[in-house]
């Protein structure tokens, strides 16, 4: 089984990333299976074995989780639109399965983390009354997370699409090294890693603050702005370019999740929600190079506005 899972690696991850996409359509075994032009049967020995769970399981799972960050990320738009939006036939099924899932309701749930917003501090040198004025304009932020105050320069802008390969990495999410190692071990032989605006950055699939840490989806990714044909454990898509939340850093290893919460907090006091999209962290630098071994780092977030 396992020489099968690296026959069809390739186009697994293919399939799990029109999963992601999709979660707002019906996504049946045999159409996913004819995707990848294998039977049924055959579909379901090898998703399960690789993805330690079944189809079914996995979809629910995934629609249940993108509705909880949804909730949390988007206090406004009413539970039904959410359940819909994910996949759900009716509300009534989405709220019976939510709370199998979180051992709360819905609104249970989005009222827990309404509370914890109305609770966060905030240091900032903006004006409240100014923010539908300065919302797209770049500036110093500071703000406390737990007993640790994260400064950061914030922004609402544009970004443009991002062509990118990657090699993707399965459980916690501060230990993507191999994934990277395989990434750079592929693309070095190939000349990518000389290409002009080559960078390094982390696409996020799931939030950590509602996925079980084993069953995080992350991709170890390169930009890259010449024709590559990827292969194996090497696959390819394009971010979307759009209106992004974006956060400036210059921090440690550890200050990573400090710094990903930093982004949201801002982002909800700017008035914006979370948009369907990629999560993904940009490396403006060789960390080994840094006097204090410090990232430099872009954080994106795709964002709408109110």
């Amino acid at each position: 089984m396992e020489n099968t899972y690296k026959n069809h690696k390739k186009e697994i991850n293919k399939l799990i990333d029109y999963i992601y996409n999709n979660l707002d359509k019906e996504l049946t075994m045999e159409e996913l299976a004819r995707r990848i032009n294998l039977s049924p049967y055959h579909f379901h020995r090898i998703f399960s074995t690789t993805q330690g769970e079944t189809l079914g399981k996995f979809i629910q799972r995934i629609r249940i989780e993108r509705a909880a960050t949804l909730l949390s990320g988007d206090l406004c738009t009413p539970v039904t639109q959410i359940a819909y939006a994910c996949g759900f036939s009716s509300t009534t099924v989405f709220c019976r399965n939510f709370k199998k899932h979180f051992g709360i309701t819905a609104q249970e749930y989005r009222g827990t983390r309404q509370k914890n917003s109305k609770n966060s501090l905030y240091e900032s040198n903006i004006d409240p009354n100014s923010r539908s004025y300065s919302r797209y304009f770049c500036h110093e932020k500071s703000i406390l997370i737990g007993e640790k105050i994260m400064t950061c320069t914030f922004e609402i802008k544009n970004l443009t699409a991002l062509e990118i390969i990657y090699c993707r990495h399965q459980g916690a999410l501060d230990q993507m090294q191999d994934a990277f190692g395989k990434l750079i071990q592929w693309a070095y032989p190939r000349g990518l890693m000389e290409n002009p605006g080559m960078r390094l950055l982390s696409v996020y699939h799931d939030d950590p603050r509602v996925t079980e840490t084993s069953k995080l989806t992350a991709d170890a990714g390169m930009i890259v702005n010449t024709d590559v044909k990827p292969e194996g454990e090497i696959g390819k898509y394009t971010i979307q370019g759009g209106l992004y939340a974006v956060g400036h850093f210059e921090i440690s290893m550890e200050e990573f999740p400090d710094a990903w919460n930093a982004t949201f907090r801002l982002l909800a006091e700017h008035g914006c929600t979370c948009a369907e999209g990629y999560h993904y962290e940009i490396y403006l630098n060789n960390r080994d190079e840094h006097p204090e071994k410090k990232f430099i780092v872009d954080i994106c977030i795709p964002v709408k506005t109110k």
